[in-house]
């Protein structure tokens, strides 16, 4: 009974430092979310009958306005990594 209890113990210990890696990861990403939403949002919005090289021109003026503004944000964050799916886009 000693050994499973250890063994719990052990294990929750791990789930400790995942949570807190968790915690900090979403801690970071919630400060960044606004400047993020508003690239991602310019672009669903205003930027889609355009060719891609016009549209990812369009998006490095808005990160650079939004910075300027002092708006946080993820740097080089693009509609496609704010809103996109890896797996689906693969």
């Amino acid at each position: 009974m000693l050994i499973r209890a250890e063994k719990m113990i052990g294990g929750l210990e791990g789930e400790k430092n995942r949570w807190t890696e968790t915690v900090a990861r979403l801690t970071t990403q919630q400060d960044l979310l606004v400047g993020d939403a508003l690239v991602a949002a310019g672009m669903v919005s205003y930027a889609g009958p355009f060719t891609a090289a016009y549209r990812e021109a369009l998006e490095s003026l808005w990160r650079d306005n939004i910075r300027k503004l002092g708006i946080k944000m993820t740097p080089k964050v693009t509609m496609k990594t704010f809103l996109g799916n890896d797996v689906t886009i693969r």
